[in-house]
């Protein structure tokens, strides 16, 4: 259920938005294990390989060469949201 593509609606710290959000930032999560994210006016655009295991999100970064791990908190047919530390992203999926 976590593959497809995902539009962005919000990041938030501590409930305080802390990127602005633009129509064209994404997040893809392709059945291949690899993944692609937009956001726009932050000027990032990251790729790599992801997992899901235990209600967690693994992104393994090319560059930098890294690995995040995100707990999901909600994933459902349309919504996706998860936190790293006090960091919150929610998406909806695009049909």
């Amino acid at each position: 259920m976590i593959t497809g593509n995902w539009k962005n609606r919000s990041i938030t710290r501590d409930n305080v938005m802390t990127i602005e959000i633009s129509d064209n930032d994404f997040l893809h999560l392709d059945k291949d294990s690899s993944f692609y994210y937009s956001l726009e006016y932050a000027k990032k655009y990251m790729k790599g390989q992801w997992d899901y295991s235990d209600h967690t999100l693994h992104l393994h970064y090319e560059k930098p060469d890294t690995i995040r791990h995100f707990e999901v908190d909600v994933l459902t047919k349309h919504y996706l949201e998860f936190h790293e530390g006090n960091t919150v992203f929610r998406y909806s999926r695009i049909d």
